[in-house]
């Protein structure tokens, strides 16, 4: 086990001496355990372990709350949120900013994890939850305030489409929080990338930054920002498995042997994403853009 947290180490590049790692799980007593699928219980507490309550991937709430700071929300806005994730980031922001929230959600899984969460939170009344197919979605026209999505359309096959359903979703003047993975200009992906996309466990549709810049450009939305944010997402991860490290080591975590090996997957697909990330071969992108009154 030792071996695999140096490993993700390495693979992000961080110097071991500098975040004072010195762990090594202990040697569980071998008991007979019933298998932990990708949706058993003890699976989604090992993930929110590691990413936060509510959450399935880097960033936590202090991501889906820098990203939708610039909407300067108030309570009488609505926000759409395209990330379910777990339900984490629509409560963060709702509860800082108290406006209301559609959430999306394609997963039933992951739908009805948001919805335990999303009941016991102190913003339930502010949010709805809705299940939907990303390749059929259609929203009513000028309906949302701001739209926010993160980490997302990577995963739609038809962009373009969801796209130009987003901007029609958009009032007058409405906002566009956007980030996702992409290629670099003009790349094709590498053989890292391929490997990464056939281990995911869903699919993986990839367009390049510049494809990214002409599809925006045709919604003729006004852009504000466009930023790399790679190394930011880079850090979300270290930090994340950092905690977790000094957490288990402090006696505040416990875990099953199954659990730990839920543990042993994080790492291993977390770090194959960061190593993309470190070498260049992929790029975390970030577009805040405006519905001008022409559009």
């Amino acid at each position: 086990m030792k071996r695999t947290w140096y490993a993700f180490l390495r693979v992000l590049a961080v110097d071991e001496t500098k975040l004072d790692i010195d762990f090594e799980l202990e040697e569980p007593e071998i008991k007979e355990e019933e298998v932990l699928g990708p949706w058993h219980p003890k699976t989604i507490e090992m993930i929110e372990t590691i990413w936060g309550k509510g959450f399935n991937m880097p960033g936590g709430a202090q991501h889906a709350l820098t990203l939708a700071k610039p909407f300067a929300l108030d309570n009488q806005m609505n926000l759409l949120d395209l990330t379910s994730g777990m339900g984490g980031g629509t409560i963060a922001v709702t509860g800082q900013f108290g406006c209301y929230a559609t959430l999306l959600e394609n997963v039933p899984e992951l739908s009805e994890i948001s919805k335990r969460n999303i009941d016991m939170s102190d913003t339930r009344s502010k949010i709805k939850l809705q299940d939907y197919d990303p390749a059929k979605i259609t929203l009513k026209a000028n309906s949302f305030d701001c739209i926010l999505t993160r980490e997302f359309l990577f995963r739609t096959e038809d962009k373009t489409r969801m796209l130009r359903v987003l901007k029609r979703a958009l009032r007058m003047y409405g906002q566009l929080s956007l980030t996702d993975f992409m290629l670099p200009p003009g790349k094709e992906p590498s053989a890292a990338v391929n490997k990464w996309i056939k281990n995911d466990p869903f699919p993986i549709y990839l367009w390049s930054l510049d494809r990214y810049e002409t599809e925006i450009a045709a919604l003729e939305l006004d852009v504000r920002v466009s930023e790399d944010i790679s190394k930011d997402y880079y850090g979300y991860m270290t930090r994340a498995f950092q905690s977790f490290i000094d957490r288990y080591q402090d006696g505040r975590i416990k875990a099953t042997p199954g659990q730990l090996e839920i543990l042993m997957k994080e790492v291993e697909r977390w770090a194959r994403l960061a190593a993309l990330l470190e070498a260049g071969d992929l790029r975390l992108y970030r577009y805040f853009a405006l519905k001008p009154v022409k559009a």
